[in-house]
């Protein structure tokens, strides 16, 4: 990440906020000596640190200081927790259990707070990524020893809404126009389904789907399931059949389709090394003529129509296989929260990684449907956008009528558990959309 130094002397953005809320002890207001953004200026105290395990620069409240070993170490290398505890004007820490030394540490941001920073503690060898003289000078500690005002999980969740903040913003602020998606008929079909094909191999890893399926998409799916035993269940777009899999071990006739071949040679070898009954195969959703009509009490399809083109011929193949009265289950990418382009979240700053230094996220361009090119684990793939409004028509038409929607979301305790890790703040606003839609004959 390249950063920037100021024209002229600037403030450090966290010790102004830090001195306008430590009254009592007083916090001097330290030089911003360097800005990622142009925008925000920080100093050495509140800048980034290389992690002594993985060498990688982070933002300070992304590390912890282990006494015993002398060493700083990141929340990549070390998942923390999200420990509620109130202090300046922040409303939690990050918490880090370290086998090391068997002790509990917290982000260099509470630690501060508390005296226990490395070079609070005479650890001057200590090096931020500012090449200056004495960087840690002038050194502030409190008075005494102290900790934050423990919180309710759900209190330090709460996050003060920013739009009314950012009206006042937009008047000296400009921000650039974004970018359109691709109309569907200038998408090489062979050329997407090549490049999704090349991320199978990081998706197999995934041996029970990604986090957000484990942790947010999957039990909202699993409600809205109940119990399968002996129905015959369609996992449409099974990818790598970790959820094929799940139905029939809970009693579920399981059938997954893909149109991936390496994913159902994938799932043909997992099923003869497990034997649960689960049958794959290589088809199109949009052309699943090896199937006869009515074949299935279920359809169910996790995170897959935003990988599929031709939508709503899919819908009218989903709606032939399906039983009259069945139900058609489906996640999806939030056609609104979830869109790429026309879509920004800002940061401020960039490489923070805390929840409230996530602005708001704002929409543009939402009516323009089609193709977006995203990068997912380095390899560049097609994602397809839709409105509400083109799945809705498109379900009517394929015969379904919606009888219930779910926008999931991580329960606390979860998001405690997980700070971080799971993408796109999932505690403010939806990532994701699941339809309950019943085939009316």
């Amino acid at each position: 990440m390249r950063f920037y130094k100021p024209a002229e002397r600037q403030p450090c953005y966290y010790c102004e906020r830090i001195s306008a809320v430590e009254k009592e002890q007083g916090y001097p207001t330290r030089d911003g000596i360097y800005t990622f953004e142009k925008y925000i200026f920080r100093c050495a105290w509140h800048s980034r640190f290389s992690c002594s395990r993985c060498g990688n620069q982070h933002h300070f409240s992304w590390l912890y200081w282990c006494p015993q070993k002398e060493e700083l170490v990141c929340g990549d290398c070390n998942k923390p927790t999200l420990k509620p505890v109130a202090f300046w004007d922040r409303t939690y820490a990050y918490e880090f259990y370290c086998e090391e030394c068997g002790e509990h540490h917290v982000d260099l941001f509470y630690a501060e707070f508390q005296g226990q920073h490395p070079w609070q503690l005479g650890h001057q060898t200590v090096r931020s990524c500012i090449d200056a003289q004495k960087p840690w000078t002038p050194i502030w500690s409190p008075t005494k020893q102290r900790a934050g005002i423990k919180l309710e999980l759900v209190e330090a969740l709460k996050l003060p809404s920013r739009v009314l903040q950012l009206r006042e913003d937009l008047k000296i602020t400009q921000f650039k126009v974004l970018r359109s998606a691709v109309p569907d008929e200038e998408i090489d079909l062979p050329e997407a389904r090549e490049s999704w094909e090349t991320n199978t191999e990081q998706w197999t890893q995934l041996t029970e789907g990604d986090l957000n399926r484990q942790l947010i998409i999957d039990p909202a799916l699993w409600s809205l399931l109940g119990d399968v035993k002996d129905l015959h269940v369609l996992d449409a777009g099974c990818g790598n059949g970790y959820f094929t899999r799940k139905l029939a071990s809970k009693g579920a006739n399981a059938v997954g389709v893909d149109y991936s071949r390496p994913f159902i040679k994938y799932c043909k070898r997992v099923e003869s090394e497990l034997n649960l009954g689960c049958d794959f195969y290589e088809m199109s959703l949009t052309d699943m003529n090896n199937f006869e009509s009515k074949m299935f009490d279920i359809v169910i399809s996790n995170v897959v129509m935003v990988d599929v083109l031709d939508y709503k011929t899919a819908f009218k193949e989903i709606a032939r296989v399906l039983k009259d009265d069945g139900r058609f289950i489906w996640s999806n990418v939030h056609p609104v929260f979830g869109r790429t382009a026309g879509a920004i979240d800002p940061r401020l700053p960039r490489d923070s990684p805390r929840n409230e230094e996530r602005y708001l996220k704002m929409i543009d361009r939402y009516f323009d449907s089609g193709g977006e090119r995203i990068d997912w684990m380095e390899n560049p793939t097609w994602q397809f956008m839709r409105t509400l409004e083109e799945y809705s028509k498109a379900l009517k038409s394929a015969g379904f009528v919606i009888s219930e929607i779910l926008e999931p979301r991580p329960t606390p305790e979860v998001i405690q558990q997980n700070p971080r890790h799971l993408s796109f703040d999932a505690d403010r606003w939806t990532h994701f959309i699941i339809f309950e839609c019943i085939k009316r004959h």
